[in-house]
């Protein structure tokens, strides 16, 4: 039997940089999961990832009889939820809608790679924020991110072993000289912050707040997850081109940056890639701003 695919959930994935991750992801062979709100852009963002209408099966015939099993292999999926929803996070709500995505083989739905990307901004002084606003930005960037990766730990829905396991893992795979290829993966869980969860910034102090609240998050919990054999990092994005900042005014901040324009979601992808493949990226944040942390 072939090996089990690489299975990616991405919350808020259906547009930006999400869907750039889960483009990238599917292209290198990953099964994805995308978690969001709206159904339409979900649907449409599952038709953009390589292999969404693949129907081969993957088969195999038990020995002791002439009967040949056939199991369709695992395909994209996507859960239409509101992920604020406290109640959202429960046996009830989340595993009725994932469990059965899978129902004839469910390991294919453990997770190896957790990205946390949902998030909203906002452009109003700190004052003129209305407190629903205010909880409403928390709420979506961090509290939902902190809720679902607690019941996902908490459920074992990581395809997670021991620290001693996965070492002994690896040493078996070095031994037959096959590295990587042999499937020698710690599930991640990479979180996407924002540089003004750094450095702040004039009419987002909601927003910054929550950013720098995901990073916070990220360091701590990696200090709880690395005996569980999950590693745990983050990006920080400086000013990408998304409908995030569409309504920004670009050439003041092209003039800022030191490399001269926005970056681009597949820039963020491509750090993600890495931060899912490299075995010991453990609390690594990596900075993607075009140096504009720098000045």
């Amino acid at each position: 039997m072939p090996p089990r695919p690489l299975h990616a959930l991405i919350i808020g994935g259906s547009r930006g940089i999400g869907l750039s991750i889960a483009q990238l992801l599917a292209r290198n062979a990953y099964t994805i999961t995308l978690l969001s709100r709206n159904e339409t852009s979900l649907k449409a963002a599952i038709s953009t990832l390589d292999g969404h209408s693949d129907p081969s099966p993957t088969t195999s015939t038990t020995t002791n009889s002439s009967s040949t099993h056939t199991r369709p292999a695992p395909q994209h999926a996507y859960i239409a939820a509101d992920i604020t929803a406290p109640t959202f996070w429960t046996h009830a709500n989340f595993a009725a809608q994932y469990n059965p995505l899978s129902p004839d083989l469910p390991s294919t739905r453990k997770i190896d790679v957790l990205i946390n990307c949902a998030g909203i901004t906002q452009s109003t002084l700190f004052t003129r924020t209305d407190p629903t606003s205010l909880s409403t930005i928390l709420s979506t960037n961090l509290t939902a991110m902190m809720l679902g990766t607690r019941y996902l730990l908490r459920h074992r829905y990581f395809q997670s072993h021991s620290r001693r396991k996965s070492e002994e893992k690896r040493e078996r795979v070095e031994e037959v000289g096959k590295g990587e290829e042999a499937g020698a993966h710690t599930p991640v869980i990479i979180n996407v912050a924002s540089l003004l969860g750094l450095q702040g910034g004039f009419g987002a102090v909601a927003y910054a707040a929550s950013k720098a609240g995901v990073l916070g998050f990220t360091r701590a919990l990696a200090t709880e997850t690395g005996g569980m054999g999950v590693r745990v990092n983050a990006i920080v994005p400086g000013y990408i081109e998304t409908d995030m900042t569409e309504d920004l005014n670009k050439s003041e901040l092209i003039r800022r940056i030191p490399l001269g324009r926005l970056g681009k979601p597949t820039e963020v992808a491509q750090a993600a890639l890495f931060l899912a493949q490299n075995e010991y990226a453990h609390n690594c944040v990596i900075n993607l701003d075009g140096g504009l942390s720098a000045v």
